[in-house]
């Protein structure tokens, strides 16, 4: 099931677990690790890679803001600041079919 994302509200951060974590069993409690963070979700079927929001407004606050919020979550794993990005249609493939 596909996550509905809002990315003119959050900014989204993928973090990727160890695999003794004890964030694994309890996904949701990943988000108590900073007040302006909310769990989203598990990352397609990687179950080792949970997605985080944070609003814009907290993101966005200053670079000592991100930074705290980044550092929180580097505790837990590696942390990747998620960006949309539209798939691009290739050309030519419907004349293949």
């Amino acid at each position: 099931m596909a996550l509905n994302l809002n990315y003119a509200a959050n900014t989204y951060l993928a973090i990727t677990l160890p695999a003794d974590s004890t964030y694994l069993q309890a996904p949701a409690d990943l988000a108590l690790l900073h007040p302006a963070a909310a769990y989203v979700g598990q990352v397609a079927a990687m179950s080792d890679v949970l997605l985080i929001a944070i609003p814009k407004a907290q993101w966005e606050a200053s670079e000592s803001t991100r930074a705290e919020i980044i550092d929180a979550f580097k505790a837990a794993g590696n942390v990747h600041i998620q960006e949309p990005k539209q798939r691009v249609k290739r050309e030519g493939l419907d004349d293949e079919l």
